[in-house]
């Protein structure tokens, strides 16, 4: 079996392929290959992840291509975790919607569209070229936001590209660490979009025991995210991290003007010390160190903002997530195994007041290869079910701006979103824009 990593000079790839090496797909892997157009910061994150491997014992034929038809020829199995404009333009585009007075998040509002503006175009040649070479490869995206993006996927005519993310599943991660068994022993009801999601049931044992996990409080103690007692246990509903720019729009903004550094900005500087350590030690372990070291600072300063009264706790293994939901949805398929798991696809009928085109995060069961998405029982308070319907609307319009290179469009998109509104819609568009010209040239 031939596994592609799209995008493999990032940061997440050592992870992805130590987890690679580990995983035990029935089918042996021939070969992992990455391509990514940064060939510095690639080369130096593969000898990384090959001091890694060798600490570990582990042998894997990695390929590095020089190009997508390279890549392409006979792949069972692709990752897309892409970047286009690197770290450097998101720092650019949280910056000019905190300017705007707007929440600046990379996957969040305006800047979400500026990152999926920039990646559409070139994951969709990707993809084509891919689906080309090897009709029958698995897609699997990384790539934020995910919504906009699988549904802009999809619009091109790309229909089987499975997005995944893990923030959607934590209510079961914290329960199954809580609880000292595996998260797959439990079943969850999830409603919503990628990173607008809520758990409204987590069974287990047959049993429906969400409500007697949110008020615990050593639940709380491990599970709470961004949000105070008050918010975390609101409506008897488990919040993704993500819903705390909608449900605290006014702290987090405030909080994100504070701030010296973006996010973005903090990584573009970060990142760069961290590849150019990378590149002058030749010692092993001291490769493995720098990235330990890496990977906790930066764990530990995500929504700085946001903690500033809240004891923030890095999960083991947090990293992982994303590498574990793939290489589990990539066996299911592959090798006929169950799995129970969330997903970032179209409705086709699981969320009851959404179009089954419309893109959605939903608990989905794999049988025989077949993804299954399970229907959703359970009712939302108003606000949060308007809420859905609202950032729908938002990706849906956004994703055909995106396909259709239209600024008309592209403005009617930003100003449906809450987080930013017709007066500032316009405005916002202009300067990405003027910052990313080569990214919307054709745009009418």
């Amino acid at each position: 079996m031939n596994i592609g990593i799209l995008g493999g000079g990032g940061v997440r790839s050592p992870i992805i392929l130590r987890m690679i090496s580990e995983f035990g797909f029935r089918e042996p892997i021939d070969e992992v290959r990455i391509y990514d157009i940064d060939r510095r910061k690639t080369d130096a994150i593969l000898k990384l992840a090959r001091a890694i491997l060798d600490r570990q014992n582990k042998r894997l034929n990695i390929v590095r291509c020089n190009s997508i038809e390279e890549f392409a020829n006979r792949l069972d199995a692709v990752i897309f975790t892409i970047r286009e404009g690197f770290e450097a333009a998101r720092a650019t585009d949280e910056r000019i919607c905190l300017n705007h007075d707007i929440i600046g998040q990379e996957t969040t509002g305006a800047a979400g569209f500026a990152f999926a503006a920039r990646s559409v175009p070139a994951l969709i040649k990707y993809a084509m070229e891919i689906k080309r070479h090897s009709p029958n490869c698995i897609l699997i995206n990384f790539t934020n936001p995910a919504g906009i993006v699988v549904r802009a996927l999809n619009i091109a005519g790309i229909v089987d590209v499975i997005g995944i993310c893990d923030s959607s599943d934590a209510a079961r991660i914290h329960s199954a660490e809580l609880m000292r068994c595996n998260r797959f022993d439990f079943d969850i009801e999830i409603v919503g979009l990628n990173h607008l999601s809520w758990t409204t049931r987590l069974i287990h044992k047959g049993r429906d025991i969400l409500q007697d996990m949110l008020y615990r409080d050593d639940f709380y103690e491990i599970a709470h995210g961004p949000y105070e007692r008050e918010i975390f246990t609101k409506n008897g509903l488990f919040k993704n991290e993500y819903l705390y720019y909608y449900y605290c729009t006014e702290k987090a903004l405030s909080g994100m003007l504070e701030e010296r550094e973006t996010r973005g900005e903090y990584l573009v500087r970060k990142n760069a010390e961290f590849i150019e350590s990378l590149i002058k030690e030749d010692s092993n372990e001291r490769l493995i160190q720098i990235y330990e070291s890496y990977l906790n600072d930066r764990f530990q300063t995500y929504m700085s903002y946001a903690y500033k009264n809240i004891k923030r706790r890095v999960a083991e293994n947090e990293s992982e997530g994303y590498a574990e939901i793939a290489l589990k949805i990539i066996s299911a398929i592959k090798d006929r195994q169950d799995l129970n798991i969330p997903m970032v696809l179209p409705n086709r009928g699981v969320v009851p007041f959404l179009s089954d085109e419309m893109v959605v995060e939903k608990f989905c069961n794999i049988r025989g290869g077949e993804i299954i998405g399970n229907p959703v029982n359970a009712s939302l308070p108003e606000y949060e079910e308007n809420l859905i319907k609202t950032i729908s609307l938002y990706e849906n319009l956004a994703a055909q701006a995106i396909v259709n290179k239209s600024y008309a469009q592209s403005v009617e998109a930003l100003s449906v979103h809450p987080l930013i509104g017709r007066g500032v819609a316009e405005k916002v568009l202009k300067d990405f824009v003027k910052a990313h010209r080569e990214y919307f040239e054709g745009y009418r």
